[in-house]
């Protein structure tokens, strides 16, 4: 599977430096490219898969959580899907009419609140960068149908999130992963500078 991410960043190269250091803006794009790629992987290992990620700060999340989901303040991670989903013992499935496109299938939109993450970051005691990976991978599968409303799909959701961070973990060795991290908190042994 090929997988195409289209990125817009609203918030500016400075602003995205600053909170991505000590990695480059082009190491942590790179690395949410990737985190989005795993997680699609899963559901459409099958067909190239395209996706599309914003990401923006308080202002334009916090109106685009009122126009869609009613709520009146930012929230880290908005996923606009384009198709219909179920998830079956962890596994995405694609509720189709049968026809398939030619060409790579355009999952949606993941949008993240840079603040928020920052924010987030923060009070997990983790970097902005773990923060904006876990908002990739946790948007990208809503996009592929996973969703937490209920325990037993939240604990679905958390196994497929734990199964994309150790991958990365292990492909993406140029990111000093810190103990204590998201990344040590999926199951997979930290060491420093590792």
């Amino acid at each position: 599977m090929r997988c195409a991410v289209a990125i817009h960043d609203r918030i500016g190269r400075d602003r995205l430096a600053g909170a991505v250091e000590p990695l480059t803006p082009e190491q942590a794009l790179g690395l949410l490219q990737s985190a989005i790629c795993e997680a699609a992987h899963a559901a459409v290992a099958e067909r190239d898969a395209e996706v599309e990620l914003t990401l923006c700060a308080d202002a334009e999340m916090q109106r685009l959580n009122f126009d869609h989901m009613g709520e009146r303040a930012p929230t880290d991670v908005l996923s606009f899907p384009l198709h219909e989903w179920s998830v079956e013992r962890g596994r995405s499935l694609l509720e189709d009419d049968g026809v398939q496109p030619p060409g790579p299938l355009v999952l949606g939109d993941v949008v993240i609140d840079v603040d928020q993450a920052v924010r987030q970051a923060a009070e997990g005691d983790w970097s902005v960068v773990e923060e904006l990976v876990l908002l990739a991978i946790h948007g990208t599968l809503h996009l592929v149908g996973h969703d937490h409303a209920d325990i037993d799909e939240e604990e679905a959701m958390r196994a497929a999130e734990h199964r994309v961070l150790g991958h990365l973990h292990r492909t993406h060795r140029e990111v000093a992963w810190r103990p204590g991290s998201l990344f040590d908190r999926s199951g997979h042994a930290v060491t420093s500078g590792s």
